[in-house]
Protein backbone atom coordinates (compact mmCIF):
# COMPACT_ATOMS: atom_id res chain seq x y z
CA UNK A 1 0.00 0.00 0.00
CA UNK A 2 2.46 2.13 0.88
CA UNK A 3 4.70 2.01 -1.97
CA UNK A 4 1.63 2.20 -4.51
CA UNK A 5 1.55 5.22 -2.59
CA UNK A 6 4.88 6.86 -3.48
CA UNK A 7 4.49 5.62 -7.34
CA UNK A 8 1.12 7.33 -7.49
CA UNK A 9 2.76 10.84 -5.85
CA UNK A 10 5.74 10.18 -7.70
CA UNK A 11 3.76 9.72 -11.25
CA UNK A 12 1.46 12.93 -10.29
CA UNK A 13 4.41 15.06 -9.85
CA UNK A 14 6.54 13.48 -12.95
CA UNK A 15 3.42 14.28 -14.66
CA UNK A 16 2.63 18.17 -13.77
CA UNK A 17 6.68 18.97 -14.20
CA UNK A 18 5.68 17.46 -18.07
CA UNK A 19 2.79 19.91 -18.04
CA UNK A 20 4.51 22.84 -17.53
CA UNK A 21 7.59 21.99 -19.35
CA UNK A 22 8.80 25.17 -21.44
CA UNK A 23 7.61 26.40 -24.92
CA UNK A 24 9.54 28.48 -27.24
CA UNK A 25 8.74 29.85 -30.70
CA UNK A 26 11.09 31.98 -33.29
CA UNK A 27 10.58 34.62 -36.08
CA UNK A 28 13.13 36.57 -38.75
CA UNK A 29 12.33 38.60 -41.34
CA UNK A 30 12.85 41.72 -43.21
CA UNK A 31 10.48 44.80 -43.17
CA UNK A 32 10.66 47.33 -46.07
CA UNK A 33 8.51 50.72 -46.50
CA UNK A 34 8.28 50.37 -50.60
CA UNK A 35 11.56 49.74 -51.81
CA UNK A 36 13.31 51.09 -48.38
CA UNK A 37 14.68 48.74 -45.77
CA UNK A 38 12.47 49.86 -42.60
CA UNK A 39 15.01 50.53 -40.06
CA UNK A 40 14.90 51.43 -36.14
CA UNK A 41 11.41 49.67 -36.28
CA UNK A 42 9.80 48.00 -33.08
CA UNK A 43 8.85 44.86 -33.49
CA UNK A 44 7.67 42.25 -30.76
CA UNK A 45 6.64 39.01 -29.76
CA UNK A 46 3.49 38.27 -27.62
CA UNK A 47 1.71 34.81 -26.50
CA UNK A 48 -2.06 36.31 -25.93
CA UNK A 49 -3.57 34.43 -23.53
CA UNK A 50 -6.90 32.75 -22.87
CA UNK A 51 -6.93 33.58 -19.38
CA UNK A 52 -5.41 36.69 -17.23
CA UNK A 53 -2.63 39.14 -18.76
CA UNK A 54 -0.78 38.27 -22.52
CA UNK A 55 2.84 38.10 -22.30
CA UNK A 56 5.57 40.36 -24.06
CA UNK A 57 8.02 37.38 -25.13
CA UNK A 58 10.55 39.46 -26.82
CA UNK A 59 10.87 42.78 -28.59
CA UNK A 60 13.91 44.39 -30.95
CA UNK A 61 14.20 47.28 -33.59
CA UNK A 62 14.92 46.61 -37.00
CA UNK A 63 18.66 46.79 -38.33
CA UNK A 64 19.76 49.42 -40.63
CA UNK A 65 18.51 46.80 -43.33
CA UNK A 66 15.32 46.34 -41.76
CA UNK A 67 16.37 42.78 -40.34
CA UNK A 68 14.68 41.43 -37.60
CA UNK A 69 14.84 38.50 -35.43
CA UNK A 70 12.87 37.36 -32.45
CA UNK A 71 12.19 34.37 -30.24
CA UNK A 72 10.98 33.77 -26.42
CA UNK A 73 8.82 31.37 -24.49
CA UNK A 74 7.36 30.62 -21.26
CA UNK A 75 6.29 27.43 -19.45
CA UNK A 76 2.65 26.17 -18.87
CA UNK A 77 0.37 23.83 -19.50
CA UNK A 78 -1.59 25.37 -22.59
CA UNK A 79 -0.17 25.95 -25.78
CA UNK A 80 1.27 29.30 -26.83
CA UNK A 81 -0.89 31.47 -28.98
CA UNK A 82 2.04 34.05 -30.48
CA UNK A 83 1.64 37.00 -32.46
CA UNK A 84 3.89 39.11 -34.51
CA UNK A 85 3.12 42.80 -33.35
CA UNK A 86 4.89 45.57 -36.44
CA UNK A 87 4.82 49.23 -35.00
CA UNK A 88 5.71 51.64 -37.92
CA UNK A 89 5.27 54.82 -39.60
CA UNK A 90 5.68 53.53 -43.23
CA UNK A 91 3.08 55.59 -45.67
CA UNK A 92 1.43 57.21 -42.49
CA UNK A 93 1.86 60.87 -43.33
CA UNK A 94 1.51 63.16 -40.57
CA UNK A 95 -0.52 61.13 -38.06
CA UNK A 96 -0.36 61.20 -34.71
CA UNK A 97 1.21 57.83 -33.12
CA UNK A 98 2.38 54.65 -35.57
CA UNK A 99 0.58 51.92 -37.58
CA UNK A 100 0.14 48.84 -35.10
CA UNK A 101 0.19 45.41 -37.22
CA UNK A 102 -0.75 42.04 -35.41
CA UNK A 103 -0.09 38.87 -37.32
CA UNK A 104 -0.37 35.43 -35.93
CA UNK A 105 2.39 32.94 -36.14
CA UNK A 106 0.85 29.49 -37.22
CA UNK A 107 1.30 26.77 -34.34
CA UNK A 108 3.48 24.48 -35.85
CA UNK A 109 6.26 27.08 -35.19
CA UNK A 110 5.83 26.42 -31.28
CA UNK A 111 7.50 23.70 -29.79
CA UNK A 112 8.06 22.12 -26.43
CA UNK A 113 11.40 23.01 -26.02
CA UNK A 114 13.27 25.53 -24.29
CA UNK A 115 15.27 26.76 -27.78
CA UNK A 116 13.59 26.97 -31.10
CA UNK A 117 13.47 24.29 -32.87
CA UNK A 118 11.98 25.47 -35.96
CA UNK A 119 12.23 28.86 -36.94
CA UNK A 120 9.07 31.07 -38.85
CA UNK A 121 10.28 32.31 -41.90
CA UNK A 122 8.29 35.09 -42.42
CA UNK A 123 10.35 36.66 -45.36
CA UNK A 124 10.34 40.25 -46.70
CA UNK A 125 7.19 41.95 -45.74
CA UNK A 126 6.46 45.31 -47.71
CA UNK A 127 4.74 47.52 -44.63
CA UNK A 128 3.09 50.09 -47.18
CA UNK A 129 0.14 47.44 -47.55
CA UNK A 130 -2.94 48.40 -45.69
CA UNK A 131 -3.55 45.18 -43.04
CA UNK A 132 -6.62 43.83 -42.13
CA UNK A 133 -7.57 44.87 -38.60
CA UNK A 134 -4.85 47.18 -38.18
CA UNK A 135 -4.81 50.00 -35.72
CA UNK A 136 -2.93 52.63 -34.09
CA UNK A 137 -0.69 52.50 -31.20
CA UNK A 138 1.09 55.81 -29.24
CA UNK A 139 2.06 53.43 -26.69
CA UNK A 140 4.92 50.81 -28.09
Amino acid sequence: MKASLIVLVLGVLVAGAFAFRQQSVGIRGRLLCGDKPLANTQVKLWNKNKLGSDDQLSAVKTDAQGNYELSGGVGGILGMNVHFKVYHDCDDGVKPCQRKVDLKVPDQYVTRTSEVQKWFEAGTMNMEFGFPDEERSCIN
